[in-house]
């Protein structure tokens, strides 16, 4: 068998959204006649990474038994300089210190022998020489891997110069150091033999942007949100945790008589265990996350209103621009402290211009569905390459 490995930014909706677009891939592979690709995919977060992708991919492990495996060691790697175990400043400093040893690290294990598990459980060890392809979202380090795409919702180099045009007390970054990190993005970028970004994406509220390097665009690289009926209490989705100052909201929807619903409950007192899938459900009335893509795109692509919290200085410059974005496009609402019933109020009335942009997608692509969009790009790379 031949080998995916997976390379992406910290977060949970990056590990989900590059393991998808591989079984995209192999699925147009499969159409082709020409055999499937194992996936290999970082193991940063435990028991509740796996977890999660037993929820989000369990139907497709009993499918197609073995094809997805976890490697340990290679997460090791990446954890080091991940966001979540520290600040974003301190994540950057140790991205900028240590890129080259963690490139010759990755180079290193992914060149010899690879210990990996499967979300059963099994073990195997597989040769280095195997995997032919890597698939990045915003990674921060290159694997060496020869054939290499890029598939994102904007890049990392350009994300961190718009950076520099803002004021430090609304992205509260050293400058310097976000010169230094700007030299190692593109570095790491330049390594694509293409890459395809997602409209909307973080920077699609710019009228006159400059394309970095070849890129090409598609639709969200999210599964197309599958219609919901099931019969629960009216109420809203909160899929963030972390934030404080949230209390407020939680109490005005009880006073409005709408439960609390999170996938989460331990981080959303008072709040009842469903999984995100029940978001396009029309008793949902809102969804209320960090502005990642993949929640912002579940909502988009569902009809259900997206609310997001104002960006702390101290977190990630992307969610800056993710945040200018959706109020620009009218995707979603920023949450200022405004009672809920006015939040519910403008949610409908941004609904008929989601429609429409959500008509645009379709009549530009043809599809929704970024994955299989951008597989076949990919899969016609690889076949005309004879890899």
């Amino acid at each position: 068998m031949k080998y995916i490995v997976t390379n992406f930014v910290y977060g949970t909706g990056p590990y989900l959204r590059t393991t998808e677009l591989a079984l995209a891939i192999n699925n147009e592979m499969e159409k082709r006649g020409k055999p499937r690709f194992g996936i290999i995919v970082p193991w940063v977060y435990g028991e509740k990474q796996k977890r999660i992708m037993l929820e989000e991919f369990g139907d497709l492990n009993m499918k197609f038994p073995g094809e997805i495996w976890l490697c340990s060691e290679l997460g090791k790697i990446l954890n080091t300089i991940f966001y979540g175990n520290n600040t974003y400043e301190q994540a950057l400093k140790l991205w900028v210190s240590n890129f080259e040893k963690l490139n010759s690290e990755a180079k290193t294990l992914l060149s010899g022998k690879i210990e990996l598990e499967s979300m059963d459980g099994e073990k195997k060890i597989i040769e280095g020489s195997d995997i032919l392809i890597e698939l990045s979202r915003a990674g921060r380090i290159k694997y060496g891997i020869k054939t290499s795409y890029g598939v994102t919702f904007g890049n990392t180099s350009e994300i961190l110069k718009n950076t520099l045009t803002v004021p430090e007390m609304e992205i509260a970054v050293d400058r310097n150091l976000v010169r230094e990190a700007i030299a190692i993005a593109e570095n790491t970028e330049s390594q694509y033999k293409f890459t395809c970004v997602a409209y909307p994406g973080t920077f699609s509220f710019l009228k006159n942007r400059t394309p970095v390097g070849l890129e090409i665009s598609i639709p969200p690289t999210i599964y197309p949100p599958q219609p919901n009926s099931d019969p629960i209490q009216e109420g809203i989705f909160i899929t963030i945790t972390g934030i404080p100052g949230l209390e407020r909201l939680y109490n005005e929807a009880k006073d409005l008589g709408l439960k609390l619903y999170s996938n989460d409950p331990s981080a959303v007192p008072g709040s009842e265990r469903l999984l995100p899938n029940i978001i396009p459900n029309p008793k949902i009335k809102l969804q209320f996350a960090r502005s990642g893509w993949g929640s912002v795109w579940l909502s988009q692509l569902s009809g259900t209103p997206f609310v997001c919290p104002e960006f702390d200085p101290l977190d990630d410059p992307e969610i800056y621009f993710n945040n200018i974005c959706i109020e620009k496009l009218g995707l979603g609402i920023v949450y200022r402290g405004q009672p809920l019933s006015d939040i519910l109020k403008e949610a409908e009335i941004l609904k008929p211009n989601i429609r429409k942009i959500n008509q645009e997608i379709l009549d530009k692509f043809g599809t929704y569905d970024g994955n299989e969009y951008s597989s076949k790009i990919i899969v016609d790379d690889l076949l005309s390459s004879k890899i």
